[in-house]
């Protein structure tokens, strides 16, 4: 592996620096942005490890919307990055830092008293970590692309262990600045830990995160949220932005925070959800052919997304009643212009429908069950895994990946429905019913819902995945992901189930090894039960 070191970017010129002390003593790199305007005024606070005075977040951009709009921006690098002082360590300070800052703004003579927060993916868990602490100063957060689990490597239980992790601490948290990799990290080697020891010979360092993740013991939720879990906070307004085709952080947050959070009576109306094509790295379909420049979103691309985060700062921050709050649940569908709003998500008015796989000479997707039931096999060969379709996982709409090269393969079951003759319009969960088994000790199922289009390209809809003991049959209730997009007129839904996706998730040895340790596997093989009313299904959520 080659890396090139990225040092903190040249100081904000327009911005104040200085160094916040926090309980400890261990002080923060912290830039403030002041609008020209007379009296205090709210601030916006960013938390973040990617470098406040870099281009991975662009800082600058954000500064001009709020400046213009008369806050002041707050940016902090987060404990133990770039400037800031501390131990290079993630996920687990970031509650009671989140506190001191918001207490150092609150009290300095710019300031109203009243504090916000924006930022995605980890700046977004930074958020939900301040939010737990109570602060009276926190009121309104705005996280986009992240969920209340971010930072374990089994962030879902009873899923398969997703890659990333143990790829962010070797190249996010090795150093105080970006150890940015050239080449990708060797996924095959066997065992795989030694890739890993082999990457911190060649660094000089042991990131003081890798022997946690190795173990797989993730922070515990008292280390994450001493103060108590973020959903057990007083409930401030929350603005949720979260991508569709942000396949792992979006997907946590629908299937957990946002349900606990709309169930509970006190949460219910502070809750504003938006959901719309786009990918962990703001990449949006509609956007497409991609990004701008050497990968990075223009201004008006940021700006188009972060003018809804404005207007729900004005609301709740400036205490503005004159503005209208954002509605419960505003979305967009892929393939369509139209953006919508409702009260909860999955929209009221959506129905069900369900799909019955059936085998033979073409394995379909039908709306009546096949009356012969019956299994079907397929082999999951460690030496031989169905590889991720995308290169990166948080650019999957930029790349937009073609899935036609997975029809054929023989440890691939592909399903396909009847063309449509019109518009379906797909709004909210998708989930596989059915009896499944293996000869091995575990098994992995992924599932994909796909787009047939008719010049042969297979685009993705939404995917799920789950990690199951299974020796003998096994009824499975499987979530394949949430849904919004339009299924256009001579285009066919596509079911893809499979039992591995590598690297992107750490496969299955076929034995009672993990990955990370093993050096020898074995094939085996999965078995799904076809026909009858109980038989395999899939149920959408259609408007």
């Amino acid at each position: 592996m080659s890396y090139t070191h990225m040092p903190p970017g040249a100081p904000a010129e327009r911005a104040q620096q200085f160094m916040v002390r926090m309980r400890d003593g261990i002080r923060l790199a912290t830039d403030v942005y002041l609008p020209d305007v007379d009296g205090p005024v709210p601030a916006v606070l960013i938390r973040l490890p990617y470098d406040k005075n870099g281009r991975f977040v662009r800082i600058d951009v954000l500064a001009d919307a709020l400046l213009e709009r008369g806050y002041a921006l707050v940016a902090q690098d987060c404990r133990g990055k770039f400037r800031s002082e501390g131990e290079t360590f993630p996920w687990i300070s970031e509650a009671h830092d989140g506190y001191d800052t918001i207490d150092w703004i609150a009290s300095r003579p710019w300031s109203n008293g009243r504090v916000g927060m924006t930022g995605h993916s980890y700046t977004g868990y930074t958020q939900w970590a301040a939010l737990s602490t109570n602060h009276p100063a926190l009121r309104a957060i705005a996280p986009r692309g992240t969920n209340t689990a971010l930072g374990s490597p089994l962030m879902t239980p009873n899923e398969p262990e997703w890659s990333f992790p143990f790829q962010y601490v070797m190249d996010f948290y090795a150093v105080r600045d970006w150890m940015l990799p050239e080449t990708a990290h060797d996924w095959g080697r066997r065992p795989l830990a030694e890739a890993f020891e082999a990457v911190v010979d060649q660094l000089g360092v042991r990131p003081p995160a890798m022997d946690m993740y190795l173990s797989s013991e993730s922070p515990s939720q008292q280390q994450r949220f001493p103060d108590g879990h973020p959903l057990a906070a007083k409930p401030v307004p929350v603005l949720l932005s979260l991508g569709l085709y942000d396949q792992y952080c979006a997907a946590e947050a629908l299937r957990h925070d946002y349900p606990t959070m709309v169930a509970d009576p006190a949460w219910r109306p502070l809750v504003h959800l938006r959901l719309g094509p786009h990918d962990h790295m703001d990449f949006r379909l509609d956007d497409r052919p991609g990004p701008t420049q050497a990968g990075e979103l223009s201004v008006a691309q940021i700006r188009s997304w972060f003018d809804g985060e404005l207007q729900f700062f004005d609301r709740y921050l400036k205490a503005d009643g004159a503005v209208e709050p954002p509605a419960p649940v505003e979305y967009q569908l892929a393939h369509s212009a139209e953006v919508r709003r409702t009260v909860s998500w999955p929209p009221p008015e959506a129905t069900h429908q369900v799909l019955h796989l059936v085998d033979g000479p073409t394995r379909r997707l039908v709306e009546r069950p096949a009356t012969a039931t019956g299994p079907i096999s397929w082999v999951h060969d460690p030496d031989m895994l169905v590889p991720t379709a995308a290169t990166s996982w948080s650019s999957f709409v930029a790349e937009w990946p073609d899935f036609r090269e997975y029809v054929n393969r023989p440890d691939v079951l592909m399903f396909r429905a009847d063309p449509q003759d019109r518009h379906l319009e797909l709004a909210g969960p998708v989930t596989f019913h059915g009896q499944v088994s293996t000869t091995g000790p575990a098994m992995d199922l992924f599932a994909h819902l796909l787009d047939l289009e008719p010049d042969g390209a297979v685009r993705s809809i939404s995917r799920g995945q789950q990690r199951l003991v299974a020796a003998e049959p096994t009824d499975l209730t499987m979530s394949v992901g949430q849904a919004g997009y339009v299924v256009r007129p001579g285009h066919s839904l596509l079911l893809m189930l499979c039992s591995s996706d590598y690297p992107d998730f750490i496969p299955l040895t076929g034995t009672d090894e993990r990955w990370w340790s093993a050096t020898s596997m074995r094939s085996t093989t999965q078995t799904l039960d076809i026909g009858g009313d109980a038989g395999a299904r899939l149920e959408l959520t259609v408007l």
